[in-house]
């Protein structure tokens, strides 16, 4: 199946490949520099020659922009689909000491080598969704573009089954 993407300007799908990347924050995509001129205004504050290490992470292949942080997940919770118990670094509760001895030891404590070894142990705090996932952002009416999904489309609030946190 091939790759392709959205303009974040016009929205007109594309090949990824054939798409221009900004160049400043690598994440937004367009056809060309008039698209990337007329949406700036929606840009500017999300792009940026920021340090942050996730930034360049941030582009999905549908042309959406993950608006939030990649959040190390550290808390404990219940799996929904398998039952099994889930701790630090979102993985099974036997493995969460191993998983911290692999942040201190093979990735020195930073977060942007734990992530590249196992990227499904972060989170992006704007849509919820494990940060492996990279083909959309479903920002929920909360980032810079209106969410496209039905149940904000609908003008209803998504149901709390819905909700991964």
């Amino acid at each position: 199946m091939a790759d392709t993407s959205q303009c974040f300007n016009c929205r007109k799908e594309s090949m990824t490949k054939d798409l221009k990347r900004c160049a400043r924050c690598r994440g937004a995509l367009y056809c060309n520099a008039d698209c990337q001129k007329n949406d700036w205004s929606n840009h500017k504050e999300l792009c940026g020659e920021s340090s942050s290490w996730m930034d360049k992470y941030r582009g999905c292949r549908d042309g959406s922009l993950h608006e939030g942080k990649l959040e190390l997940m550290t808390w404990e919770y219940i799996e929904p689909t398998t039952k099994e118990r889930m701790g630090w670094g979102n993985v099974v509760i036997e493995g969460a000491e191993y998983m911290k001895k692999v942040l201190r030891e093979e990735c020195n404590g930073k977060l942007s080598r734990l992530f590249k070894k196992r990227p499904e142990a972060f989170r992006w705090t704007c849509c919820g969704t494990d940060a492996g996932m990279n083909f959309g952002c479903d920002h929920h009416g909360t980032g810079s573009r209106p969410c496209t999904c039905d149940f904000c489309r609908m003008g209803k609030a998504l149901p709390n089954k819905m909700s991964k946190v």
